[in-house]
C-alpha cells in the first residue's frame, strides 16, 4: 500500500486510481485528481520552508517545486518538492524559491513551464505577455545571467553571489508562516 508522503493518512492518488481500475468501479466518475494538489502548492511550499529551516539549519536554502501532468491517468498531477543548498538549474516544468531563514525571507526566482508548452507560447507571440517570452528565449538559448547564473573564469556556470534579481515574497516568523502565491502562478 502506498500512502501519501504529504498526508500519511490517506493513499496516494495513483493507489486509488490504480484500486478503481483494478476492482472495476463501474460509477465511478474521475474528476480533476490534480484540483487538490493544485490548492496545496502554498501548503506543501510552507511545509518544505519549515522543514527546510530544520534541515539546513539556518543556513539559506532552495525550494524546486517540480510538477507535470501524469500521462496515464488524465487530468492527475504529480508535484515534488526538492529542497537544496545550491541554486538549482533552471529546468522546464520548475518553480524555484529562496529562503534565508536568519532573515526570514522568502524569495521567488524563476517558473518554467513544461518544454512544449513554452514552444507553444513562443510560437504565439500575440497571445501572451512579452516578458514571460523573454525569459523563455533567454533560457532557451542559455543565457543563464537571467537565472541568477554566471561563467567562471573556465567559463563554466556558477551561482553568481551578487545577484539580486529574485523577487521577496514574503516575511515570515516562525510561528506564523504563510505564503500566498496568488499573483506568482
Amino acid at each position: 500500500m502506498n500512502w501519501s508522503q504529504y498526508d500519511p493518512s490517506r493513499k496516494t492518488v495513483g493507489e486509488i486510481y490504480r484500486d478503481c481500475q483494478m476492482y472495476g468501479e463501474k460509477q465511478l466518475i474521475v474528476g480533476d485528481l490534480g484540483y487538490e494538489m493544485r490548492k496545496s502548492l502554498a501548503d506543501d511550499l510552507n511545509d518544505s520552508i519549515l522543514t527546510g529551516c530544520i534541515d539546513f539549519e539556518g543556513r539559506p536554502f532552495y525550494v524546486r517545486v517540480y510538477e507535470k501532468w501524469d500521462r496515464q491517468m488524465k487530468k492527475a498531477l504529480i508535484r515534488r518538492m526538492y529542497k537544496m543548498v545550491f541554486r538549482p538549474w533552471p529546468e522546464a516544468d520548475s518553480l524555484v524559491f529562496k529562503v534565508i531563514p536568519y532573515c526570514s525571507e522568502v524569495y521567488f526566482c524563476w517558473e518554467l513551464p513544461e518544454q512544449q508548452e513554452m514552444i507553444n507560447e513562443l510560437n504565439n507571440p500575440d497571445l501572451y505577455d512579452a516578458e514571460r517570452l523573454i525569459k523563455y528565449r533567454k533560457w532557451e538559448y542559455m543565457q543563464l545571467e537571467y537565472f541568477g547564473f554566471m561563467k567562471d573564469e573556465l567559463g563554466n556556470w556558477k551561482e553568481n553571489p551578487q545577484w539580486k534579481g529574485d523577487t521577496k515574497i514574503s516575511q515570515y516568523t516562525d510561528r506564523d508562516l504563510t505564503v500566498s502565491l496568488g499573483s506568482i502562478v
